[in-house]
C-alpha cells in the first residue's frame, strides 16, 4: 500500500506534456484540450476533449507530435461536423453497403484529408507521422494480405506511398481498370478540396465503386451482423496511420458518431449545417467519378497540387464535355484579340441550346401526351400497333432521359454552391487557427454558476449520527497510534531561532559589550514552512448512509492525528444549479465539536459541482498547500453541469496546486480525466479503509513536506 501511495505522489508534469499540449490547442482550437497517456490502450484517439496515447510513445517526442498533430486535425478540420450518423444512414441505405464498412471507410477518407492539411500547414510534424507508418509498413503489409484490407490499401494510396501506386487484387476486391482510376480520381478530388465537404462527396463515389464487389444476396445479412461480415475487415489490426485504435470501441471515428448522436442544435457549426445539407441532397443523385470535376472551382481550392509528396505535377485531367463544346479550344480562343466577342457569341450559343433543350423537352412532352390520348381511337392501318407502341416507348425513354439530365444537372449546380461554401468555411476555420484563437468553448449554461459560501452552523443538515467523541472514543487506539507515527515530525513553525553559536544578533551587541550579558545572543536565519492541507468532502444525495459516515470517521482520524503539526481547513461541497460551500473548520481556528458534529447530506441540495467548488476554494490558498478531495461519483447538477464542465476547472487547480482525491465506491474512467494519477480507491465495506488510506497517504506527505 505505502509503495502505491509513494509511486501516486510522484507528479507527471513534464516539458513534454505541456509541449504536446500546446501543439494540441494550436491546432484543434480547442483552449481546454489535454493530452493523457495510458497504459491499457495500444492505438491513439480522441474524444474532442482528450488525445489518449499509448505509455509507449511517452519517451518518443517526435512520433507522438505527428500523433497529436493528427488528432487535434480530426477537431480541428471539420472530423466532429460531418453529420456522421445522417451520412453512414443515407450511405447504407443508398447502396445497400454495410455500415461498419461504410464507417471504415469515412475514417479512411478523413485520415487523408487531415493528413493532407496538415502537409501543407504543419509539414514538420506530418513528416513525423509518415516516417513512423514507414516503420510499421512490414506490419501494415501483413495486415493487408491477412485480411484483404482494401481500405487500407486506400488509405496509402491517397497518400502517395510509392508501393501502393498500382492497382491491387485483394480477394473479392479484384478491381477493374476503370474503377481503379475513378479511385485515382477520388483522390486528386480530395487533396485539392480538402474540406468536410469534399470527403462527404468523396465516400459517396467511393461507395458508387466499391458496392458492385458486394453480393447483393449477402448485404442484409452484412447490415444486420456487422462483426461477422466476411467480406470486410470488421477488426482490423493494423490502421493506415497509427492514429486509428485496434480496438472498435476506442477509435476517433467512435467518438466522432458519438459526438454527432449528442450533439444540439445551438451547438452545430456552418460545417454541420453545409454537411447536413449536401447529404439531403446526395441521397436524391448517384455521383461517378466523372461527376467530380464538375464540382471542382480553380480559384478556390486548398491544396492546388493535391499531392502529399514532391512528385512531378500530374497534368490535369480535361472536364467532362457538354454537347460540342470544346473547353480547351475556347480557353485557347478566349486568349486572342477577339476574345471579348467571341466570349459573347459563346454565351448566346450556351443560352440558345438552353432554350432549345427547354423547347424539346416541352414538344417531347406534348407529343407523349398527344399519342397518349390517340393511341386509343388513331392506329394506322399501315402500321403495326406493336411498332407504334415501341415508338413511343422510345418517345417517352428520351424524354425521361432528358429529363433526368436535366435534374441531374440542377442537382449538381446545389452541390457545387455547397462545396463553394464549405471551401469558404475552411479557409475561414484554418484562419482562426492560424491566428492562434479558438473556435470551441464549452456550453456555459443558461447563466453563470455561482459558488455561495456558508458556515455550516446556519444549514439545515442531516447529520450522521455518530458524533466526534463517539468516533475518538471508538478508535482511540488508532489515533493513538497515527500520534506516535507523526511524533518525530516537527513543525518548523515551531522551532527556536536562538542558539549558541552561529552569527551575532545585532540586537543583543550593546548587551555584550557593556553588562556582559550573553543569552540569546546569537541567532540563525531560517524558513518557516507549515503544513496546510484543505479537507474538501462531497455530500451530494449519492453520498448519504455508510458512504458519510466513512468520510466523517476519516475527517476525525486525520484531524487528530494532524492537531499538532499542520493547519487544517475542512469544506463540504454540494449544490443544484449553483455551487454551495459548506465552512466546517477553517485555518487557525479551532474545530468546534458541536458545528462538526452537524457533519453530514444537506436538506435541500443534493448535487456535486465538483470543478466550480474546488477552484473556488483554491482562490483561497497559499502557493503551498495541499488539497484533499473525498467524493464518490462523477460530477452531476441541474442545467447540464456533468464531467466535461469540471475537468477544465480542475484541470486549472492542478497547475498551482497539488490535489489528491479520495474515491469512496466508485472508479472508472473519469477519475484519470480530472486528477490523472493522484486518486486512491477506498471501500465502505470497511468504514475505517477511508481513514487508513488517507492517514497513510498523510504521512507520505508530512515527511516529504518537512523533509530537511
Amino acid at each position: 500500500m505505502i509503495t502505491e501511495l509513494i509511486d501516486l505522489y510522484e507528479r507527471d508534469f513534464t516539458s513534454d506534456v505541456s509541449a504536446l499540449t500546446n501543439i494540441g490547442k494550436r491546432i484543434s482550437g480547442n483552449k481546454d484540450i489535454m493530452i493523457q497517456f495510458r497504459n491499457n490502450i495500444q492505438g491513439v484517439y480522441t474524444d474532442s476533449k482528450f488525445i489518449y496515447l499509448p505509455e509507449k510513445f511517452k519517451k518518443h517526442i517526435k512520433p507522438t507530435q505527428g500523433l497529436v498533430a493528427h488528432e487535434s486535425g480530426h477537431i480541428g478540420y471539420g472530423s466532429f461536423e460531418l453529420a456522421f450518423i445522417k451520412l453512414i444512414t443515407n450511405l447504407a441505405k443508398k447502396y445497400e453497403l454495410p455500415p461498419l464498412f461504410i464507417k471504415y471507410l469515412i475514417n479512411v477518407v478523413e485520415d487523408v484529408r487531415i493528413n493532407g492539411i496538415n502537409n501543407i500547414k504543419f509539414p514538420g510534424f506530418y513528416r513525423n507521422l509518415r516516417d513512423l507508418t514507414y516503420k510499421m509498413l512490414p506490419q501494415i503489409k501483413s495486415s493487408i494480405k491477412s485480411n484483404n484490407d482494401i481500405l487500407l490499401y486506400i488509405n496509402l494510396f491517397m497518400e502517395d506511398f510509392g508501393e501502393f501506386q498500382k492497382k491491387p487484387s485483394l480477394g473479392m476486391f479484384s478491381l477493374s481498370e476503370k474503377d481503379w482510376k475513378g479511385i485515382a480520381k477520388v483522390k486528386k478530388f480530395l487533396l485539392r478540396s480538402l474540406n468536410p465537404s469534399a470527403s462527404l462527396i468523396s465516400c459517396d463515389v467511393l461507395c458508387n465503386i466499391l458496392k458492385k464487389y458486394f453480393p447483393k444476396k449477402d448485404s442484409s445479412t452484412m447490415q444486420k451482423g456487422g462483426d461477422s461480415n466476411p467480406y470486410m475487415n470488421s477488426n482490423p489490426r493494423m490502421s493506415p496511420n497509427p492514429s486509428m485504435n485496434p480496438s472498435p470501441h476506442m477509435n476517433t471515428i467512435n467518438h466522432i458518431e458519438i459526438n454527432s448522436q449528442n450533439k444540439k442544435p445551438k451547438e452545430k457549426s456552418e460545417l454541420d449545417k453545409i454537411s447536413e445539407k449536401l447529404i439531403d441532397k446526395l441521397k436524391d443523385i448517384n455521383l461517378g467519378p466523372e461527376d467530380l470535376d464538375d464540382l471542382e472551382d480553380p480559384d478556390d481550392i486548398l491544396n492546388p497540387d493535391g499531392k502529399f509528396s514532391s512528385k512531378d505535377k500530374e497534368k490535369n485531367q480535361n472536364k467532362k464535355k457538354k454537347g460540342n463544346t470544346d473547353e480547351t479550344i475556347d480557353e485557347d480562343w478566349t486568349k486572342s484579340e477577339n476574345s471579348k466577342d467571341i466570349n459573347k457569341v459563346d454565351k448566346e450559343n450556351k443560352k440558345k441550346g438552353k432554350n432549345f433543350l427547354n423547347e424539346e423537352l416541352d414538344s417531347l412532352f406534348k407529343i407523349a401526351f398527344d399519342l397518349e390520348d390517340l393511341k386509343k381511337d388513331l392506329v394506322p392501318r399501315t402500321q403495326n400497333p406493336l411498332t407504334l407502341d415501341n415508338s413511343i416507348k422510345e418517345r417517352k425513354n428520351d424524354f425521361i432521359s432528358l429529363k433526368d439530365e436535366r435534374i441531374k444537372d440542377e442537382y449538381m449546380k446545389e452541390i457545387s454552391a455547397l462545396v463553394k461554401k464549405a471551401d469558404s468555411a475552411m479557409k475561414e476555420r484554418l484562419l482562426i487557427l492560424g491566428g492562434e484563437k479558438y473556435h470551441i468553448y464549452q456550453n456555459k449554461g443558461e447563466r453563470e454558476r455561482k459558488v455561495i459560501d456558508v458556515k455550516i452552523e446556519t444549514q439545515k443538515m442531516c447529520p450522521d449520527a455518530m458524533t466526534y467523541i463517539q468516533i475518538k472514543t471508538k478508535y482511540h487506539n488508532i489515533i493513538k497510534k497515527m500520534n506516535l507515527i507523526f511524533a518525530d515530525l516537527k513543525n518548523k513553525a515551531s522551532v527556536d531561532n536562538f542558539q549558541k553559536k552561529g552569527r551575532l544578533n545585532n540586537k543583543f551587541i550593546k548587551a555584550i559589550t557593556s553588562d556582559y550579558q550573553f543569552n540569546q545572543c546569537f541567532t540563525r536565519k531560517i524558513n518557516n514552512k507549515e503544513l496546510r492541507l484543505l479537507l474538501i468532502v462531497d455530500i451530494s444525495g449519492s453520498m448519504k448512509g455508510v458512504k458519510i459516515r466513512a468520510a466523517k470517521i476519516a475527517m476525525v482520524m486525520l484531524y487528530e492525528a494532524l492537531e499538532d503539526l499542520g493547519n487544517i481547513r475542512i469544506v463540504l461541497f454540494t449544490g443544484g444549479y449553483d455551487a454551495l460551500n459548506i465552512l466546517v473548520k477553517d485555518f487557525n481556528e479551532p474545530l468546534k465539536l458541536r458545528y462538526f458534529d452537524k457533519f453530514g447530506c444537506h436538506t435541500t441540495s443534493r448535487q456535486n459541482l465538483d470543478g466550480i467548488s474546488i477552484k473556488h476554494e483554491s482562490q483561497k490558498l497559499e502557493k503551498k498547500d495541499i488539497i484533499i478531495v473525498v467524493s464518490d461519483g462523477q460530477p452531476a447538477a441541474d442545467g447540464g453541469y456533468s464531467l466535461v464542465d469540471a475537468i477544465p476547472d480542475i484541470h486549472d487547480v492542478r497547475k498551482r496546486f497539488k490535489i489528491f482525491a479520495f474515491s469512496i465506491d466508485s472508479q472508472g474512467d473519469y477519475l484519470n480525466k480530472m486528477y490523472g494519477k493522484d486518486w486512491i480507491l477506498t471501500s465502505t465495506r470497511n468504514e475505517l479503509e477511508l481513514g487508513n488510506k488517507m492517514l497513510k497517504f498523510c504521512q507520505i506527505i508530512v515527511k516529504e513536506f518537512y523533509r530537511y
